[in-house]
Order: structure tokens, then C-alpha cells, then sequence
């Protein structure tokens, strides 16, 4: 089973040479205790990457594992996102598939959303 974690950082290296229009952005979200201050960073649930698509548009992108599973924080996200009109995409990992084959799967279904490449 690949960690969710291991297709991310593989995702990310891929992408910009699958999705050229596409630009990615790992999203942080803690909180922390500094010195005698709490700091947020982020809100519960949000997705794991955020994307702009050249011309302007942006997208939601949630990533899973074979095994892994959307907690309630999670889909008050996406639940947000549809409320929006913020387009939010769950990219999921197969049993049996290798991280390379995740991770060209995932461009390719991400290519399927975005459309072809502009010029």
C-alpha cells in the first residue's frame, strides 16, 4: 500500500510536465504552539493540493490512497467547494498499482477535467 503521502510528493513531480497549464500547490494545514502563541495555519479539512489552470481558473485536489477514506472535515470542504462553484476533485489510488502508475492515471483524469492544453 503506498502512503498517501509518497503519491503526493510524486504527483507533484510529475504534474508540471503532464499539465503544463497547471500549476500546483501542496497545502499546509496545522496548528502549532510558538513560544506562548497558538498559530493556525490553514482550515480543518481543506484540500491537500490547490491549483490555478492558465486563463484563471482554480481547482480543489484531494488525495487518497487505495485505502484511504474522506473524514467528516473533510467533506464539509467539498461540500463548501460545490457551494462555491469551486471545482474539487478526489484523485484515488488503485490496489496493485505502482506510484508511477498512480500518479500518470491522476494526469491523465485531471487532463479529462481540465480539457486540452491550450496554446
Amino acid at each position: 500500500m503506498k502512503l498517501e503521502s509518497e503519491l503526493q510528493t510524486a504527483f507533484l513531480l510529475l504534474a508540471p510536465e503532464r499539465l503544463p497549464e497547471l500549476r500546483l500547490f501542496r497545502r499546509n494545514v496545522f496548528v502549532a504552539r510558538v513560544e506562548n502563541r497558538t498559530v493556525h495555519a490553514g482550515i480543518k479539512g481543506q484540500c491537500d493540493l490547490y491549483g490555478y489552470v492558465r486563463g484563471g481558473r482554480c481547482l480543489e485536489i484531494e488525495l487518497k490512497s487505495a485505502s484511504g477514506r474522506s473524514r467528516p472535515d473533510q467533506l464539509a470542504w467539498a461540500a463548501w467547494c460545490a457551494e462555491w462553484g469551486v471545482p474539487h476533485v478526489v484523485l484515488r489510488g488503485a490496489a496493485g498499482e505502482t506510484v508511477r502508475e498512480t500518479t500518470e492515471r491522476w494526469c491523465r483524469e485531471l487532463r479529462g477535467i481540465l480539457g486540452p492544453p491550450r496554446d
